[in-house]
């Protein structure tokens, strides 16, 4: 029978996401790391970015299933953002690899 932890150590050796290590992404990500669902604005707010381009970074994230973007039903012009099972779980396995590489470097 494998041993799960072997493999888990094996899966955290491999290169970081592309698609999450953009710095404005991951400060993207961060922010809806904790949550249900963020408002679009409160991201502009939380991650500094311009609306355009936090639009392109989400239209980058839904396309790859990491995340959802639905209608607010409060505010016809207002949208809601959420992590996807899978961009969590992805998002999770990042974090998991990242704090092994800053582990590694302080030795």
């Amino acid at each position: 029978m494998p041993d799960r932890a072997a493999g888990e150590r094996a899966s955290n050796r491999g290169p970081l996401n592309p698609l999450f290590h953009e710095p404005a992404r991951l400060a993207l990500l961060s922010a809806l790391a904790p949550a249900a669902d963020i408002e679009f604005s409160a991201l502009l707010d939380l991650t500094g970015a311009s609306k355009s381009g936090l639009s392109k970074h989400l239209s980058a994230l839904a396309g790859a299933g990491v995340i959802t973007v639905s209608p607010n039903e409060s505010d016809r012009r207002g949208r809601r953002i959420a992590l996807t099972p899978q961009g969590r779980a992805e998002f999770d396995a990042y974090l998991g690899r990242l704090e092994q590489i800053v582990r590694s470097a302080r030795g």
